[in-house]
């Protein structure tokens, strides 16, 4: 049985002001094993991690360069007598975020050992220390803030192993524009890249351009709504449009455009199907629409990604 979320926050924060070590000291590269240019990091605590946030991963990396970003992922643990060393309210002006968090059974406590600079990627190691429960669920967050560069990607090296490597392109080389932008949230690598939608009004639709390279192997959208009436997706004169009904069944509806004329109709074999999977909380399918917490699942067509640099998603939850 799982942990209440509440309980699970309440232990966290008891975690978060005992066991987090080098908090807001600047760190030095000095550590074995380290080379190139020594960054200077500071360590942040006070932060819980959001449950609507890849909650299913054992492990998650993160790569914050704007606070609607990085509100997406965390929030903060206010306890009495806080003294937690946090992030200051302008830091996205001259520096970016980057984040290791480990969930399971374990409360799991971190000591960044160095920073260094290979070229364009920063590597990052760190050490872990574990204590297992038997029952209580954590999800116990290592958060750096260091100054903004021309990073290509980040390197998290583990106890000696290197555990994974993000590249900076889903927070810097995709600009997100339109009506409401910031309901938009850029997570993941070079192998999958993940746009949500969290968006509390329900409507709305943005812009997305590629500034160089290739699209990730595959790009998904979690529209986290309670409902899909419609969903599109742009890609030049095509449009593939979807809904799911909220009612008859949820049935599902794929519809592909070209400029004004509707065809061909689609169907599993077609280059532009996409199937649309609803997910509860906890990120497994289900029949129906999403509870509180879930989403609407979705991985976009490769034919929509060819030859083009920018795509345009509009959804809608409900029709008023």
């Amino acid at each position: 049985m799982k942990t209440p979320v509440h309980l699970r926050i309440a232990m966290l924060i008891a975690a978060l002001f005992s066991g987090l070590a080098l908090a807001g000291s600047a760190l030095a590269a000095d550590a074995a094993g380290a080379s190139g240019k020594a960054v200077a990091v500071e360590t942040h605590e006070g932060y819980f991690v959001s449950n609507k946030f890849e909650p299913d991963a054992p492990m998650s990396f993160v790569i914050a360069t704007d606070q609607a970003a990085f509100d997406k992922v965390f929030g903060v643990a206010m306890v009495m007598r806080d003294r937690s060393h946090r992030l200051e309210p302008d830091v996205f002006g001259k520096r970016i975020v980057v984040a290791a968090i480990h969930r399971g059974k374990a409360m799991v406590t971190y000591k960044v050992e160095s920073a260094n600079l290979d070229g364009k990627t920063l590597i990052i190691r760190y050490t872990t220390k574990s204590e297992p429960s038997t029952s209580a669920e954590f999800s116990c967050p290592l958060i750096l803030s260091l100054p903004k560069g021309a990073y290509d990607a980040v390197r998290f090296i583990e106890n000696g192993k290197a555990i994974k490597t993000v590249k900076t392109a889903p927070g810097t080389a995709f600009q997100i524009h339109g009506k409401n932008p910031g309901a938009l949230m850029v997570t993941g690598d070079d192998l999958r890249t993940v746009f949500t939608i969290q968006d509390a009004r329900g409507i709305g639709s943005a812009t997305i351009r590629r500034e160089d390279g290739q699209w990730p192997q595959k790009v998904i959208v979690n529209a986290q709504l309670r409902g899909l009436e419609y969903f599109a997706i742009t890609s030049g004169d095509v449009k593939l449009a979807a809904s799911v009904l909220s009612h008859s069944g949820n049935r599902q509806l794929l519809h592909l455009w070209r400029g004004d004329k509707e065809g061909p109709q689609l169907t599993r074999e077609s280059g532009h199907w996409m199937e649309i999977r609803t997910l509860d909380a906890d990120r497994k399918p289900i029949a129906g629409l999403p509870p509180a917490g879930g989403c609407f699942e979705m991985s976009i067509p490769n034919a929509l990604l060819a030859e083009t640099k920018e795509l345009r998603l509009d959804w809608v939850d409900f029709y008023r």
